[in-house]
């Protein structure tokens, strides 16, 4: 009987999964995996058949069972969720929350800087003007 391992994959979990499914659901070393048996979860480089399976499959010994371009449909709903997560914490903590509950679904567009940004030599014509002020308020005394 195969061993059935779960993993947390972008802050979710997924399985059971085979040793073979592995690679396809997008489980690397440092992803965290546990089976029944196991105290706790582990990150996969630690378990001991993972970590084996892995090294064969490396040297060639097992055939690659995933076509270059391919990404399991669970893995691109991850890598979606992970990357709303790092958008909704560019936002205030409480736009966050208005978010999150509206269900609204941010994309990098929102934030584009269309915004005019002042200008670099900003600071250095207030220092001017600044100097400017002095020296005719040192005049007219």
């Amino acid at each position: 009987m195969t061993m059935k391992y779960f993993a947390m994959i972008g802050g979710r979990q997924y399985g059971p999964m085979s040793l073979d499914d592995m690679p396809k659901e997008g489980v690397r070393p440092d992803t965290y995996v546990w089976c029944k048996g196991m105290d706790d979860w582990m990150q996969a480089s630690d378990v001991p058949d993972i970590c084996r399976y892995f090294r064969q499959r490396l040297s060639g010994t097992l055939p690659s069972q995933i076509s270059s371009g391919y990404v399991d449909s669970n893995r691109k709903k991850a890598l979606a969720e992970e990357e709303q997560e790092q958008l909704l914490n560019q936002l205030p903590p409480m736009a966050r929350e208005y978010v999150r509950r509206s269900g609204i679904k941010l994309s990098k567009e929102n934030f584009r800087q269309d915004h005019p940004q002042f200008p670099k030599a900003l600071p250095i014509i207030l220092y001017i003007i600044c100097l400017i002020i002095i020296v005719i308020g040192f005049l007219l005394r």
